[in-house]
């Protein structure tokens, strides 16, 4: 009986914790980023802001991420990194001033990003299944149980 007790009372605390969670009141099935103005020219990276606002998102799989160019500069979304260069997951091509490139995470994962003709501009796009992270911590209360 005792075992039983404290093995609801862990898969409470567990659940507690997910549902308290900052994240999961946020929403995370779509988010924007826009072009710091004048990011065309370097110094933006070195403001705390960055070249992309916000610099970093978080999205669950499935979500979908919008940059805006409000700049009066083209730019490209370019997933990689200036260093690596691309690494083919998403590339928008040149987004002309006021327009703008969507995509859709399907996969978990952290997704780097820059763009190609400023290639001081970067960000990164993190994509969360919170539905696997809960499936993970009720296995680990039922774990506990044993």
């Amino acid at each position: 009986m005792q075992k039983k007790v404290y093995s609801l009372f862990l898969m409470f605390a567990v659940f507690s914790l997910i549902a308290t969670t900052p994240s999961v009141f946020a929403d995370h099935g779509t988010a924007t980023v826009t072009n710091a103005p004048g990011s065309s020219v370097p110094g933006c990276e070195e403001t705390a802001d960055g070249c992309f606002i916000p610099s970093m998102v978080t999205i669950d799989v499935g979500g979908e991420v919008t940059w805006d160019n409000d700049d009066t500069a083209a730019h490209t979304i370019t997933s990689g990194t200036p260093t690596g260069g691309p690494d083919g997951h998403f590339d928008s091509s040149l987004i002309m001033a006021g327009s703008s490139f969507s995509h859709t995470f399907d996969e978990a994962g952290t997704y780097d990003y820059f763009c190609m003709v400023h290639p001081w501009m970067a960000g990164s796009v993190i994509v969360v299944d919170e539905a696997a992270e809960a499936a993970e911590a009720a296995e680990a209360a039922e774990a506990a149980e044993v």
